[in-house]
């Protein structure tokens, strides 16, 4: 008996290292999921040769049936196989490489201790119980252990909803605290983020300004930068405002109560959650809708799905023509910039220079002249605040080799009329060979296919080598660049983004250019 008791304790401490190893990846996926279990649960569904673990179910399958004989014979024997399996299994378990590493925060903490809770009930049980019956139980929870990433879930659901519930009141609290602060909300199915540097560059000539960072764009992205960096000195606060689902603008716009919007777009993203363009643009209103009697949507009058939309607020139309009141005109875009003048009303025009690449940067710089008017900005501080405008990070963003080639990195892009924009960018290096890396757009819902094949009609057009990642996911883009009569010869399909790179440095020259086009994150591919 004793010898039983220590196999069994030292396979209970082997199942909790293997459980931490895979729950850990499992974790991760969570964490790119911005922590929706639902969203966990699609990952899990498109996966479902990773959550059933084939492998641990066949090594375990043998201590499990010699559990059943239930013979102490036997049952020495099963916990001597049971040890070796777990030891396999633990040696075999590789650990992916991160694009976005994994962030141990205190909600991943909290996680934690709840499983160790949940272990040291099954312990507990294994010594003082019929640990044979105990073990078949942990051997089936071996074998689905990135379920219990979502059981956990929803075991600290209510303690979760509580901590933010804390967070979102800190916040609101902090806001009313600086009394003079005005608050910018920034949305639209693309070029928010692109947008936000932008205007707050610009405004930055004039305001003490905060801006969420990078792509801080979720509730808590938002609320965790009011409570971290928000101080009575600042004057404005640019909120990119992100959303997945009905309701998402509005859960932050009830906490930050924006006095002006910028509305960039409404098209075709995230359709595997909002399901449909009408929600799509539903959710991308909710900011409008929230601006006070006194406070100024202002709207890219270029997207025809805004021009459809019924909007009651003060409104500021931006865009390319003199529809707009805020518009572009002489524009000369190049491989390496743009130049244009903003018209803006009753006032001379603006001439911009800017090295960002392709017409939606353009509206962009449009968009945030017509803010930086009405909120009093002199042209001479709108001048220079462009001067300091430059490319952000992974949008477009021109990268020189030293051997002379080109890289176009817009591998944060994820939206199918910026992936447009992006080869209109590359098509005009009409000189160079040009090469595109990219494993299509995600989260389209029922239109993937056919949004994806458009994407590879469209890169028919403008590249002279395709680099596609992702035999499945890029299977619809693959379609596309065949209708087109594409040589085979010119086509690649990369298991990940390292045989990609790998293919593109063995045939890149001093005269390519190479565009990245979205790099998935780890809970792709």
């Amino acid at each position: 008996m004793e010898m039983e008791s220590i196999l069994l304790n030292f396979n209970l401490i082997l199942m909790l290292a293997y459980f931490y190893r895979v729950t850990r990846h499992g974790l991760h996926i969570l964490q790119l999921e911005n922590y929706y279990i639902d969203r966990y649960a699609v990952w899990m569904k498109r996966y479902l040769n990773k959550v059933l673990n084939l492998r641990a179910l066949i090594v375990l399958l043998v201590p499990t049936i010699l559990f059943i004989i239930n013979n102490e014979t036997v049952n020495t024997i099963g916990l001597m196989v049971e040890a070796l399996a777990l030891l396999y299994l633990i040696f075999i378990f590789k650990k992916k490489k991160e694009k976005k590493p994994f962030v141990v925060t205190a909600r991943i903490r909290r996680v934690y201790t709840t499983y160790l809770i949940l272990f040291a009930v099954l312990a507990v049980c294994a010594n003082i119980l019929n640990y044979k019956y105990v073990m078949i139980v942990a051997n089936i929870c071996t074998v689905i252990a990135y379920v219990f990433v979502y059981i956990v879930s929803l075991i600290n659901r209510p303690i979760e909803k509580s901590i933010r519930r804390g967070f979102c009141r800190k916040a609101k609290k902090k806001l009313k605290e600086v009394s003079d602060l005005k608050v910018i909300g920034i949305t639209g199915s693309y070029g928010k983020t692109s947008t936000k540097y932008v205007v707050n560059t610009i405004l930055s000539q004039k305001y003490n300004t905060l801006m969420t960072p990078e792509s801080y764009n979720t509730t808590m992205g938002v609320v965790r930068t009011i409570n971290e960096k928000l101080t009575p000195m600042h004057q404005l606060f640019v909120c990119e405002m992100g959303a997945k689902y009905v309701g998402d603008i509005k859960e932050i716009t009830d906490i930050v109560n924006p006095t002006y919007g910028i509305l960039t777009a409404v098209g075709p993203q995230h359709l595997d959650t909002f399901k449909s363009l009408d929600n799509v643009k539903k959710t991308k209103l909710e900011l409008v809708d929230s601006l006070p009697e006194d406070g100024i949507a202002f709207v890219n009058w270029e997207d025809e799905n805004i021009r459809k939309s019924k909007i009651t607020k003060n409104m500021i139309k931006f865009g390319l023509s003199s529809e707009a009141d805020y518009y572009a005109t002489n524009l000369n875009i190049t491989e390496r910039g743009s130049s244009f003048d903003v018209v803006i009303p009753n006032k001379n025009k603006i001439n911009v220079k800017t090295k960002l690449l392709g017409s939606l940067n353009i509206l962009n710089i449009v968009g945030a002249i017509a803010i930086a008017d009405k909120l009093g900005l002199t042209e001479e501080e709108i001048k220079m605040g462009i001067k300091y405008i430059r490319p952000v990070p992974h949008r477009l963003e021109l990268k020189q080799n030293p051997n002379g080639s080109i890289i176009i990195d817009d591998a944060y892009n994820s939206n199918i009329k910026g992936a447009k924009m992006a080869l209109e960018v590359l098509k005009s290096f009409e000189h160079k060979k040009r090469i595109l890396i990219t494993p299509g757009i995600v989260e389209l819902g029922d239109r993937a296919i056919e949004i994806n094949k458009g994407l590879g009609r469209e890169a028919a057009d403008s590249c002279d080598f395709i680099i596609l990642v992702g035999p499945d996911q890029a299977a619809p883009i693959y379609n596309g660049i065949k209708e087109k009569g594409y040589p085979e010869s010119q086509i690649f399909i990369a298991q990940n983004l390292q045989e990609a790179l790998s293919k593109m440095n063995s045939i890149i020259t001093n005269d390519s250019v190479v565009l990245l086009e979205n790099d998935l994150p780890d809970n792709y591919l």
